[in-house]
């Protein structure tokens, strides 16, 4: 009965748990594989992880009358893949995750422009939220902007993208079918395009990227299960708790030490997430509370 009272919560943190280890993967195999090569066995390992279960589902469920946006969440999910990848492989861990974060805030402010979605006091100061937080971190001015930074802000503009972009996807897709799909695209996209740039793996990296295959589908799996159970709002704060989880694994292994900005940066995006989750009668009946008493 506990269990299943608070499944949402405990999918939510095996996933943060699981994409927390993948990061950590990629910042490990990028000092001796190539970002080319590492997207591709990603994709490709993840294929035939998902490819498994094929035997034990009906065909029907990869059935699908919109392979166009399936190709369109590839692309944009690929490239985003590829900046966040290069973000971790190049600058300090705990940075780049806290600027990550803000792909919700990003989903937010897009929506409101290209989704005409209804513009809240929450929301707007949730983005401005977004926005201060990263000119924390990434102080432009006072020091010289790590490369990564860039990239890691255009990875979590892509990710802001692609919720907006396919909002209704989960509507009409199973998740099998999402999963499948991608890990199929990505492989073929990095594949064709960068066959050059890929290289043979040694047994060890072999061993390493099979399991941030694992870790990726797994992640996703959870994530996707946690959203059965509870809703985005819900879900969206607890993935915060990557960005502490990487900065602790970024201390232990790397010796990244995250700076006073960061912790500062981070926090503030992270009330933006907040102001983002809280229900919009609860944020009616306190502006009614506090404006109309």
């Amino acid at each position: 009965m506990f269990f299943k009272n608070n499944a949402g919560l405990f999918y939510t943190l095996i996933s943060v748990v699981c994409a927390s280890f993948m990061v950590i993967i990629v910042k490990l195999l990028s000092e001796t594989v190539n970002i080319y090569s590492i997207l591709f066995y990603r994709g490709f390992f993840g294929f035939l992880l998902v490819s498994i279960f094929l035997f034990k589902i009906k065909k029907e469920q990869l059935y699908t009358k919109r392979i166009h946006i399936h190709f369109v969440r590839s692309v944009i999910n690929a490239l985003a893949l590829f900046f966040w990848f290069i973000a971790i492989s190049t600058s300090t861990l705990a940075e780049v995750s806290a600027i990550g974060n803000t792909a919700p805030i990003f989903a937010t402010f897009l929506a409101i422009i290209f989704l005409k979605e209804k513009v809240y006091l929450n929301r707007i100061i949730a983005i401005l939220l977004g926005f201060i937080g990263v000119l924390i971190i990434v102080q432009p001015g006072f020091y010289s902007i790590e490369e990564g930074y860039y990239y890691a802000l255009i990875a979590a503009i892509l990710w802001g993208m692609l919720v907006v972009f396919l909002k209704d996807l989960s509507k009409t897709e199973n998740f099998f079918a999402v999963i499948f799909y991608f890990q199929l695209s990505l492989c073929l996209f990095f594949g064709l395009i960068f066959f050059n740039q890929i290289g043979f793996l040694t047994q060890k990296e072999f061993l390493w990227i099979l399991l941030m295959a694992f870790f990726g589908n797994l992640s996703q799996l959870f994530y996707f299960q946690a959203l059965k159970y509870k809703d985005v709002s819900f879900v969206t704060p607890f993935e915060y708790l990557r960005f502490v989880l990487i900065a602790f694994f970024a201390i232990l292994f790397f010796n990244e030490i995250p700076y006073l900005a960061t912790y500062l940066g981070s926090l503030i995006i992270f009330s933006g997430m907040i102001l983002l989750s809280l229900d919009k009668k609860i944020i009616a009946k306190s502006y009614n509370f506090i404006f109309k008493n």
